[in-house]
Formats: C-alpha cells, structure tokens, sequence
C-alpha cells in the first residue's frame, strides 16, 4: 500500500524503543485486559489481548461487550442483567475502510499494515527450533506494535476493534462491563475481561514524579519513578527547552523508556545540541486512550566534557529506620583519578543537593558512609572531584525511613457559591516538609458517601469546582484532606456546609374552599399552607373580575400558621377571585389562584335619605328621597293608617324621587316606608318609618 514506506519507518523506530505497556501486563496467557475511562457524560473502554494467539482470534471473531448495572447510589442490584453495547461482533476494520481512515490519522495506517499486511511465515518447531522462536518473536512484534499504536491513538484503537463509548451512563450508577471473545476457538479458552467504572469515579492522571537528570558529554539522561504509573502510562513525551520556557518535544515520536530498575526508576537518554548551555526538561505521560497526564516538575544540566566514568550507588541499607549506609562503586580508573568524594542530599529528586559529609580519598579508596541523621525522604547523590578539580555525579538515588505518621488534618476550611454555581474553597497551608498536597470530597448530604473531585493531588490550598443548582438540595458539603509524599493521608476535616443560591420556586400553597358566606356579608378563603422549608412570607390579594383591579388584602410570615381570611371589603354584584403567594428566603415565589366567586346577598341597605311634611295649603303629605343605588327600576312605598298594617300603597318609576299622598284625611296619623328595587330583582332593605299626623 501506499503507506508502506511510512509504516515501515514509525515501526522502526518503536521497536527500537520498547514495547506496548498493555500488552506487556499479561504477555504469557491467552486472555483479554481491559480498562476504562469514566468522563462525566460516557464510559470509555479499552482493552488488549495479552497473547498473540488472542490478538488473532479477536481479529478473526471479534468482540462483544456487555454491561452490567452493579448499584445504584450505594445499594446493590441484586440481579443485575447484561445489555449488549454490540448489536453485532466488534471486527477490526476493513483493508479498504482502514486505507480511506489513513487519509487522515498515519497510526491507522500503521495498524492496516500490522493487520491486514504480509505477516511473517508460519513457522513449525520440526523446521527448527531456533526458526520457530524467531517466527514467535516476529509475530509477538507485531501484535506489540499495534496494541501500543492503539494506546497512542482511540481512531487507531477504534479500527483495531479494541475500543468502545459508552454514552448510555448515570451518576450514581457502576458497572460491570464484560469484554469476550464472540466465539470461543476450539481447544483453547481466552479469558473474558471484566472491567468496573463509575462517571461519579474519573480517572486520575498523575504527573510523572522525581524527575531527575545527569549530564554528560553532549548527552542527558532523564530517570524518573515508573513502578507507580506503570499501569497508568503505555509512553511518554520528553519535552527540552533551551531559554526554561519554550519547552518542543525532543522527538517526533512518543519516548517508551526503560523497564524500571530495582528503585522503580525508568530512563532516558537525549543527545545535547552542545555542552556550554544549561538545557530544561519536563515529561507527561500518555495513557491507553492517548490522552496527556500533567507536566512533571523540571529539572535543568548543562553538558559535561568527557569522563570515562562515573561513580554507581548501589546499595542503601536502612539501619534501625534510625540511619541510613550507602555503598557505591567507582569503576575503572575513577577511584585513581578522585581527590575527594562528597555525599550530597536532597529531600526532592530535582534538588538542590547540600554536602552532609566529604570523604578525602587516599592510598585505599572510600566505598561506604553511614548518614547518622536522616531525613523521612532522602535523595543521595555523590559528587566526585578530580584532582585537576573536574566535578563527575552520580544519578541520585532514593532511601527513606518508614513514615507511618499522616500529615495533620487541615485547618480553616472556609468556601462560598456564587450565583452561577461556580465554588470557591481556601484553607490554611499544612506546615510538613513531607507534604505532597490536598485531595477535595463532596456530597449532597451528610448521609451519603463522600466523592473526590480533585483529579490530581493539589499541591495550592485553593479550589474550583462547578455545582448544579437546579436541584432541591438547598446545600452542598465538603471535606478535605492531606497526603504526604509517602501517601499517608490525615484525617477528614469537619464538613463544610455551603448553601446553593435558591433558584426554585417553592411548593406552591393549596387554596381548598372559596365560597361566599350571606351570614358574614363576605367571601370566605380557606387553604394549606406551601410544605417548602424555605417559605418565609405570604401574601393575599383579591382581583376584581369586572375591571381587573387588584387588591393586597393581607401579608403576613410564617410565625403565624394563618390558613383561612375572611373578606368584608367587597362591592355586592361583583365578582372576585384570589392570589395567594409563598416566598422563600431568596425571594424565590409560587402563586396559587382561586375559583371565581359571584359577591350577591339579593339585599341593598336601605334609603336613609327619606323625608315627609304636611302640605296644609293643598291638603296633601309630600315625600321625598335620594337614593345612592345603581341600576334602580323602580320604589315601592307602602303606608300604615294610625294602628293599621302596612300594605303597598304605590311604586314610583326609578325617575321620580318624590310623591305625594292626596288621601289623607283630617285627625289621623299616616306612617310611611319605602325600599328600591334594583336590576335583578335585587332590593334594598326596608327604610326606616316615616311617622306623620295629618
């Protein structure tokens, strides 16, 4: 294919370095090793076959992955059920489908050529047992360099059938995740992968730790811890500048260092552009899904002219966990060449390194030192003077004494959530040289488990972190606490409670009866209170059907348990209906509204206007009188005749407001009432008696 060449040179130069740290993990059985990567909105997974003989038939039959719900927010499901995240068997791709994905990703075309290409001959061990071998080493590297291109690149992964989303996830759920083979071969059983995440459990990348670097002729070689992340990283990228900040990566390529030594240390070896500049490295690691960990901190050298040798600390014994013995070598001709030994110490693998002794050599060389007062973390380093003054180093190396003793719980926890949910925490700085930083928990509730949210181990007392506030959790609580170098951790800090600012509404009150009372000439409201914590206040109006007025007719707090008002100040004929309002301590409100209500007794007061005398001169008895009422038809005036009943004497058209009663006889006494009677069929009450003697 047309990206042999290509090909052929990234293989090269891999093989030159090492070999995938997937595959490394399980090399000599026949089954399958699977990881995973919660992000907050999917799963993602990876896995590699730890045998040749598995990578061929996972290429030949595929893959299934199925997914298990475990627990749900703490509690165990008690029969959990796979659901299939393969509709069909995961196959790598197709020598077409991976030559058009080529076009833009060179590690896929890398992977076409490692799959689909001419692959070594099959070899038998009758042909030869030395043929054989080789023929296996030949086939393990390929299987090698295409798990380590998937570890560098997800497309790479994805083409390779080693690699799946899945987007289906909740917070609060883990899952089992079981990765197979879709058909078992026959004689031959590859193991299944069995992997468990949780979105609420991301994955932490932690820098590269004790960077540390020797000079020498136009070279510089980089050693740094790897016995922790070797699980975590599968290559490295080495990264040089020559001003202390513009740092390029020294190659094109990822660096895959050495295994590590009895230390736990890996290495690597740069060529110096020349000796008269002081050179800066930092490294990251890149983990199975070919993402980047953090910078590791720096470590600067300048080139050294030639010296033959060096001198080798190979032994560090621990006496008592009270002193520390070191033990070097000095080969060839370097103990010859020195005039002093000087044994430097450092709590950091970057340094700076002090002198604690100077060895003067003489006629018998000096091989051995006892540092009678230690630190908990020690990094030794020895530097070697000639006699012409020339300075040689050795690479630090590592002792400590056995701390079982934590750092102190951290103190003065204090934070705050602004309006956009965005938190904010600060404490005080522990005072242990041994610290290495801080981890962050959270919970929505004391009676639930406590979630890290820190990614890495803080080495500042100050913390971000996003909450939602959309949730009826009016508070959010934290706790802290802080790791030394050895990984002893404190205690927790006491929980921090910080309240979310109050978004929602609360609960709205329930009005159950509206209903007008002709005994209380009112409309009587009657209601259950909202059942949200937060409400503080209450208010009441009334709205005026026939002209959409509103009326604030009560307020009061929640002290008073009111749930009933009693409403007198109403215009008869109207019609009305209620607003009861909750509001929360941030003002946050609910409004309940009631049925409409007809305010009708049937009853007007009476006409208090209303007045009599004697017309002698016509012989008469006038009436007169004003009424106040809208919509009138008409007045019925009824009359009584001395001790007489009252009966309906006359109705007046609602234009007139006066009468006069020409029936009158000398000697007697008349008495008069009269009412309205209004549109409706509606009237005012009787008015009071008019009493005239005639």
């Amino acid at each position: 294919m047309y990206r042999s060449l290509l090909v052929c040179l990234f293989s090269v130069l891999f093989v030159l370095t090492g070999r995938s740290l997937s595959y490394a993990q399980e090399q000599s059985k026949h089954r399958i090793v699977g990881v995973a990567d919660p992000k907050p909105d999917k799963i993602r997974l990876r896995w590699s076959p730890a045998s040749y003989i598995a990578w061929e038939m996972g290429n030949k039959y595929g893959y299934t992955v199925e997914r298990f719900t475990i627990s749900v927010n703490g509690v165990l499901v008690k029969q959990p059920q796979p659901v299939l995240l393969t509709a069909q068997p995961m196959k790598p791709y197709t020598l077409q489908q991976m030559e058009a994905a080529a076009e833009k990703n060179d590690h896929i075309a890398m992977i076409a050529e490692l799959i689909h290409g001419e692959g070594a001959k099959k070899v038998t061990p009758e042909e030869g047992i030395g043929a054989y071998f080789e023929n296996q080493n030949q086939n393990d590297w390929r299987m090698a360099m295409a798990l380590l291109t998937c570890d560098l690149s997800p497309d790479a992964a994805k083409a390779a059938a080693l690699y799946i989303e899945d987007p289906n996830v909740k917070k609060g759920e883990r899952y089992t995740y079981r990765i197979a083979l879709a058909q078992q071969p026959k004689n031959l059983v590859i193991d299944t992968a069995y992997v468990v995440a949780s979105v609420d459990e991301p994955l932490l990348l932690s820098p590269p730790r004790e960077l540390a670097i020797v000079c020498a002729d136009s070279t510089a070689t980089l050693g740094w811890q790897t016995a922790f992340t070797k699980s975590m990283y599968s290559a490295y990228v080495v990264e040089r500048a020559s001003d202390g900040k513009t740092f390029k990566p020294v190659s094109n390529l990822p660096v895959i260092p050495t295994e590590s030594d009895k230390n736990g240390f890996s290495y690597y070896q740069d060529s110096l552009p020349d000796n008269d500049n002081k050179y800066t490295y930092r490294i990251k690691g890149i983990n199975a899904f070919g993402e980047y960990g953090p910078y590791s901190q720096t470590v600067e050298g300048v080139g050294v002219p030639s010296i033959e040798d060096r001198p080798i600390m190979d032994t560090m014994i621990v006496i008592n966990n009270k002193k520390i013995e070191l033990r070097w070598k000095l080969p060839g001709k370097l103990s010859q060449q020195l005039d002093k030994i000087i044994i430097t110490r450092s709590e950091t693998g970057k340094g700076p390194f002090l002198p604690i002794a100077t060895l003067k050599m003489g006629k018998t060389p000096v091989y051995t030192y006892t540092d009678e007062a230690p630190q908990n973390s020690n990094y030794y380093r020895i530097k070697g003077l000639t006699k012409k003054g020339k300075a040689v180093y050795s690479f630090p190396y590592f002792a400590q004494l056995i701390d079982s003793i934590p750092p102190a719980m951290p103190q003065g926890l204090a934070g705050k959530i602004d309006s956009t949910g965005v938190v904010t925490l600060t404490w005080k700085k522990n005072t242990e040289k041994d610290l290495q930083g801080y981890r962050v928990f959270r919970a929505n509730s004391t009676q639930e488990e406590f979630v890290e949210v820190t990614q890495i181990i803080l080495d500042s007392t100050y913390f971000t972190d996003t909450v939602t506030l959309h949730t009826l959790t009016s508070k959010v609580f934290y706790k802290i606490i802080a790791v030394d170098k050895n990984f002893n951790t404190s205690d927790y800090t006491p929980y921090l409670a910080l309240k979310r600012p109050d978004t929602i509404a609360p609960v709205r009150p329930l009005i159950t009866k509206a209903y007008r009372s002709d005994s209380l000439q009112a409309i009587v409201l009657e209601w259950i209170n909202s059942s949200s914590r937060d409400v503080v206040k209450y208010t009441l109006f009334s709205v005026n059907v026939k002209d959409s007025s509103r009326k604030q007719v009560a307020v009061w707090d929640t002290l008073n348990k009111r749930e009933r008002y009693v409403d007198t100040a109403l215009q008869l004929g109207n019609t009305y209906y209620y607003e009861l309002t909750a509001y929360d301590d941030s003002n946050n409100k609910a409004t309940e509204l009631s049925g409409e209500v007809w305010f009708e007794t049937g009853k007007r007061p009476a006409i208090t206007s209303w007045n009599g005398n004697v017309d002698k001169e016509k012989k008469l008895i006038r009436l007169d009188w004003q009424c106040k009422q809208q919509d009138v038809k008409n007045y019925r005036i009824y009359r009584a005749k001395n001790d007489g009943p009252f009966t309906l004497y006359t109705t007046q058209d609602r234009a007139i407001a006066t009468w006069a009663d020409n029936e009158v006889i000398l000697g007697n006494v008349y008495k008069y009432k009269i009412l309205a009677v209004l549109k409706g069929d509606v009237k005012t009450s009787m008015s009071r008696t008019i009493e005239i003697r005639f």
